[in-house]
């Protein structure tokens, strides 16, 4: 029997590293046999406990039985094992025991779909922008930028053991909280339309920032993170890390064990969004941790910024060369705006010809103007007597007092090297934030443009408002974002697909971005540098007549024009499927059912709509044996509260369970608790709605699957309940061609202070989207509305002035245009509330019309 076969995993106990990687050294042949291992976990995890085959699987390579696994805790101990180095260096993460998770696509959105299908409406009887005016970057291999909807560590699990990306993250911008247990409440989606009054908006908690164990348990959270974010960069890679300044030390101490001392690179501050009173003086500084994966292979592109006389790197810039030759210093107005000074004015400061140091062949006298200048003792002349005397001739020396020096042109080199003080990197006003922290576009933007080329994919585990995504659209780099809260990801969506995008030219625009932009030399009327290539002239490049050399401005590439850039394709991702699947032979996990009733003893509120909450009293497990987990007290009422699964949303076939249980139970109102709801659910609860039972769904945060790392009190807001879409959908009588239209009518919420339903208008939810020819598994929008904002308003006026009024009135109201049925004949609605929260109505179309 081969080394590793059924003796490796039992006759000799657990395998050596060097028994699974000595059988399957090739490349192709490991992930040949981590691809089996994988596909080995899939199927034992879907079999009853203990997960065993019926008979062993092996593995055969090149006719030499490789491993033979016999059920699911074999073949996690081989991909573990697999994982690990065979050189002693620094172990890498290893599969955690349970099997990575799977990410399921849930919906494909597509700013260029979405407006295509909205001008194709348009042309029919009026004239709109052509449908060729508008595109966005495309990548090879059909690339679609990810959304991902869940917690980072399983994520990152996912992307590492399941999807094989370790090494292709070329860099990561990670902005974790703060560990300052700072509250986080903001009103999302609260900025109205022009004109109209600002209502209460519901006040959501962004993210929790409080810990069970305090810095231990925050700093445990980060570990496991950073740990899986090391393994996913490339060797030329970097991550950057933002932090304030209360745990800066103990993060940086964190990141010295997970990457290396000897891979920090720089320590970054930026100003931040705002800073509290104090007797001490105001903290108003953000800082990044800048580590490289390897910093002798860091993949780095220098960042200038623009010289501005009296500005930071332009300070010396204070003397003006007038056209007929004459020098002067600038005035202070012409100093605070140099477009005061006359035509041909040429900007100089004063440099420096000497260096420090005794020289033989370079301390020698000069005669200049009927002077005779030395260099000073132990100094000398930065060049030769014939540098020196090019230099006169070239009008370049001047005498100030009693010291020659050279002029340096504001033009020899218009822009300065950026620094790690990024001080003109300043927050917005807080109205215009989308955000509770949102951070500058401009920081994210550098770091991206310092450690990466188009086409690179970007990481960023706290998605936030978007930032990351957007600037990495921008420029023309993949992205893959994730959070764990609904709001973040809902935000984001929004963010891209109403954004309007410079359309940079490309090498190539058959290959896309990936092989890069195009850069030119460009000046003004007034002969100032303005293009993405700029001159570089020193002093030795004068003195020995030598080309000036040049420098590549990577933030400044040539633009097209004529054509609007959109987003790109967005696959929009989670850890749950899109529908329950396979609900009967799902396991119950009696761990997580006790979780969720530890939670709720320490965050007994359901959040209601219209800042109400129902408050749950004597919460307990019920005394009879049955399928709901838990019973309590609301206004004096027993209520009953059902769990949905830990990994799979919640069905039509649990809800239909539950409800007899309730009804057996004697509960008046039974609350459903999950991590989401299938459109099959959704309509049972529903339906139910009209008959005895009170059915109510409650969203649960998908934070709670952390663990137990993050603190829960009656302030997290874990729980918030959710209402019930009602959609119309209407046929287009007695027309030639079949035509439908969708109406989205409102939200049916629950009144806790009432004890009653009552009818929200579409009008006051956030968005809706429309898919016109659902599959049942991938949402694949053709309209997006946002009723309460005025979202489309940047791409209107891009297409031109008319088309803004336009989109406001067909894209922000309840009611679709018309289109034409599907191939499955079927439409989907998804329905988005104030926290984020995404409901799923599908409706299947007759194939008699209505008449």
């Amino acid at each position: 029997m081969p080394k590793g076969g059924r003796e490796g995993l039992r006759g000799r106990g657990k395998v050596g590293p060097e028994d699974c990687q000595g059988l399957v050294r090739a490349p192709e042949s490991q992930r040949a046999f981590r691809q089996w291992l994988l596909a080995r976990i899939d199927e034992a995890a879907s079999l009853p406990s203990p997960h065993r085959f019926s008979r062993p699987q092996e593995f055969v390579d090149g006719g030499r039985l490789v491993a033979s696994v016999g059920g699911l805790a074999e073949a996690v101990e081989w991909l573990c094992r697999l994982a690990r180095p065979l050189d002693g260096s620094r172990a890498r993460t290893s599969l955690p025991a349970h099997p990575p998770p799977r990410l399921f696509c849930r919906e494909r959105i597509s700013a260029e779909r979405i407006i295509g299908a909205f001008l194709e409406k348009e042309e029919g009887d009026r004239p709109a922008p052509a449908l060729g005016s508008f595109g966005s970057y495309h990548f090879p291999g059909e690339w679609h930028n990810r959304l991902v909807l869940g917690d980072s560590l399983l994520v990152l699990e996912s992307l590492l053991f399941r999807e094989n990306r370790g090494g292709e993250v070329q860099a990561i911008y990670f902005d974790p909280p703060y560990g300052v247990n700072f509250p986080s409440h903001f009103e999302p989606f609260a900025r109205r339309r022009s004109g109209e009054e600002k209502d209460e908006f519901e006040r959501v908690k962004a993210y929790r920032d409080s810990w069970e164990f305090g810095l231990s348990s925050y700093l445990s959270h980060l570990r496991e993170r950073l740990l899986l974010c090391r393994e996913l960069l490339n060797q030329t890679g970097s991550l950057f890390l933002q932090i304030g300044e209360e745990n800066l030390h103990h993060v940086r101490t964190l990141l010295d064990e997970v990457f290396g001392e000897k891979n920090f690179i720089r320590l970054i501050s930026f100003r931040k969004t705002s800073a509290l009173p104090g007797k001490l003086l105001r903290g108003v500084s953000d800082y990044l941790l800048w580590y490289a994966k390897e910093r002798e292979r860091i993949k780095y592109q220098a960042l200038y910024q623009r010289k501005r006389p009296g500005t930071e790197g332009a300070t010396n810039y204070r003397w003006v060369e007038l056209e007929q030759g004459s020098c002067r210093k600038l005035s202070p107005e012409e100093l605070a705006d140099p477009g005061l000074l006359p035509p041909g004015a040429r900007i100089f400061a004063l440099g420096d010809l000497r260096s420090a140091g005794a020289s033989n062949t370079g301390s020698f006298a000069f005669s200049f103007r009927g002077e005779i200048f030395r260099p000073y003792a132990n100094s000398h002349w930065k060049t030769t007597r014939e540098g020196m005397e090019r230099l006169a001739r070239m009008g370049r020396l001047v005498v100030t007092g009693r010291t020659l020096m050279y002029k340096r042109y504001l033009s020899d080199f218009p822009v300065v090297g950026l620094t790690n003080h990024w001080a003109d990197a300043r927050p917005s006003f807080q109205r215009n934030r989308r955000y509770v922290v949102e951070t500058v576009e401009r920081v994210v933007e550098r770091c991206l443009l310092m450690t990466t080329d188009p086409g690179d994919l970007v990481l960023d585990p706290t998605c936030g408002s978007g930032t990351t995504a957007a600037v990495a659209e921008r420029w023309g780099r993949r992205w893959i974002c994730v959070d764990a809260g609904c709001v973040p990801l809902a935000l984001t969506r929004l963010r891209l697909l109403t954004a309007v995008f410079p359309d940079y030219l490309l090498r190539d625009p058959e290959q896309g971005p990936t092989v890069g932009f195009l850069y030119a030399r460009r000046q003004n009327a007034k002969g100032e540098e303005i293009g993405g290539i700029v001159p570089h002239v020193t002093l030795e490049s004068i003195a020995k007549d030598l080309p000036a050399q040049e420098e590549v401005l990577v933030d400044c590439p040539e633009e097209a024009h004529g054509r609007i850039r959109l987003s790109g394709p967005i696959s929009v991702e989670g850890l749950l499927p899109t529908s329950a699947e396979d609900e009967e032979s799902s396991e119950e996990d009696p761990s997580f059912e006790a979780r969720m009733r530890e939670v709720l003893h320490l965050s007994p509120v359901f959040e209601a709509s219209g800042r109400r909450r129902i408050a749950l009293q004597k919460l307990r497990k019920p005394d009879k044996s049955c399928l709901l987990g838990a019973e309590a007290e609301v206004a004096g009422r027993r209520v009953g509260i059902a769990f949905g699964p830990k990994r799979q949303p919640i069905g039509e076939s649990l809800v239909r369970k539950v409800v007899r249980e309730a009804e057996r139970m004697g509960y008046q109102d039974l609350y459903v608790v999950g991590f989401g709801i299938d459109a099959a659910g959704l309509d049972c609860v529903r339906r139910q709605q009209r008959a005895g039972v009170r059915l109510h769904y409650v969203q649960a945060s998908l934070d709670l699957l952390m663990g137990s790392l993050l603190k829960s009190t009656r302030s997290s807001q874990i729980f918030s309940l959710s209402g019930i879409p009602e959609i119309r959908v209407k046929s287009l009588s007695g027309g030639e061609e079949e035509l439908w239209k969708v109406e989205f009518v409102g939200m049916t919420v629950f009144d806790p202070e009432k004890e009653a339903y009552e009818r929200r208008k579409a009008e006051e939810s956030p968005a809706w989207f429309l898919d016109a020819d659902y599959d049942g598994r991938c949402f694949v929008p053709i309209g997006a509305f946002f009723p309460r904002t005025e979202a489309w308003q940047v791409v209107g006026r891009a297409l031109g002035g008319v088309m803004t009024d336009r989109m406001q009135r067909q894209l922000t109201g309840r009611v679709s245009s018309w289109f034409r049925p599907g191939r499955h004949r079927r439409i989907a609605v998804k329905t988005m509330d104030d926290r984020g929260t995404e409901l799923l109505v599908v409706r299947s179309l007759p194939r008699e019309r209505a008449k």
